[in-house]
């Protein structure tokens, strides 16, 4: 009996230790190398660009209000500029600093304006998205893109080079598959971000590649139940909209697993199976008030997708330069924070000693 007290012991602590990792939120944003720290969910808000979520935890169905911009997501109070064109870099990272915890899932990225005020007091529960990028895995039986940011990179997207001036919200989500095999076992993290866009050209979406979020997807559609996701040939079809015509969108519809022989730096070129991936890893990409800013309404749109050029990973905090594969790229080599590692496998060398002792004396 005392084994057994022991033994349960043993597993709630490893229960207890675990969930600070198993979920995460967006930490950072880069556009253009200056980056923008964001609230860690719980936490005192301070002066941010990123709309701070209440959770690490995921957003589950596809009609949840929180699926708009995270859970109960807030206001930022500030705003970054950009212009089209530029490189945006998005740094995920899990509970307690850790990695991004996941692999299995696309990235998908849309963008909706905030008509001509700041978007620092924007409620996006109603407001209609259009999607810029979204990519799978990258290439054919390869991983999910999601797997670099599991191991360190952060993903990055690359605004329309059209894209009209203003302030726009722009959204970008991780979709976990890894309960995928279920209806209503696919988890949301969406995260939004503040900015105001320069320059003085004319592109944006039609009226027919607007969605609102919630109700551009459904808990059934393919990309979101997916009893496949496991099989690396099997085919994908992103969620939601096309990637919008004028950033590059493919109209044919096509979404299955495929090659990443495009280059990533070709903004708007089409491989088949991924929809803006290409050389990896690459080091040079060339609210409710105040609450949620979700949104309980519907609408329908395509489940079908298309492809984009226009996402490339890179890693993201860097220490020295190492070689690329392909020896004309190179990437910045990931340091883990170390006091983290050090804590929990402190803690848990200990657990296993003092549980060892205390069994081989009952």
């Amino acid at each position: 009996m005392r084994k057994i007290l022991i033994l349960f012991i043993f597993l709630s602590t490893l229960f207890l230790l675990s969930p600070v990792s198993a979920h995460g939120y967006l930490a950072q944003l880069t556009i253009n190398g200056k980056s923008y720290t964001g609230n860690a969910p719980g936490a005192q808000p301070t002066s941010s660009v990123i709309r701070q979520v209440s959770d690490i935890s995921p957003v589950k169905g596809a009609s949840n209000p929180d699926l708009n911009c995270g859970l109960s997501a807030q206001f930022a109070a500030d705003v970054a500029d950009a212009n089209p064109g530029d490189d945006l870099a998005f740094d995920w990272r899990g509970g307690d600093d850790q990695n991004w915890p996941h692999n299995t899932g696309p990235m998908l990225t849309y963008m909706t304006s905030c008509g001509s005020s700041s978007c620092t007091t924007y409620n996006s529960s109603s407001s209609k998205w259009f999607k810029i990028q979204q990519v799978a895995r990258i290439s054919t039986g390869g991983p999910w893109a999601q797997e670099a940011v599991m191991e360190g990179f952060p993903a990055n997207v690359t605004l329309p080079s059209t894209l009209a001036p203003g302030n726009y919200l722009i959204r970008h989500e991780i979709l976990g598959l890894q309960g995928a095999v279920s209806v209503g076992g696919a988890e949301f993290y969406p995260a939004c971000s503040q900015i105001k866009v320069g320059g003085s050209q004319t592109g944006g979406p039609s009226e027919d590649e607007l969605v609102l979020l919630p109700g551009a997807y459904s808990d059934t559609d393919p990309g979101i139940y997916d009893p496949n996701v496991y099989d690396p040939s099997a085919s994908y079809t992103f969620p939601g909209p096309p990637v919008a015509a004028f950033a590059g969108g493919d109209a044919s519809g096509t979404s299955v697993s495929g090659d990443a022989s495009a280059s990533a730096s070709a903004a708007g070129s089409s491989s088949t199976g991924i929809s803006g991936s290409g050389d990896f890893p690459s080091s040079s990409p060339s609210s409710n008030s105040p609450g949620s800013s979700g949104s309980s309404s519907s609408s329908s749109s395509s489940s079908s997708s298309n492809t984009q050029g226009v996402c490339k990973l890179q890693r993201r905090t860097t220490s020295s330069l190492a070689s690329d594969v392909n020896s004309d790229l190179s990437y910045l080599v990931k340091v883990s924070n170390p006091h983290t590692h050090k804590r929990r496998r402190s803690i848990l060398t200990g657990l296993f000693r003092d549980l060892a002792l205390v069994y081989r004396g009952s």
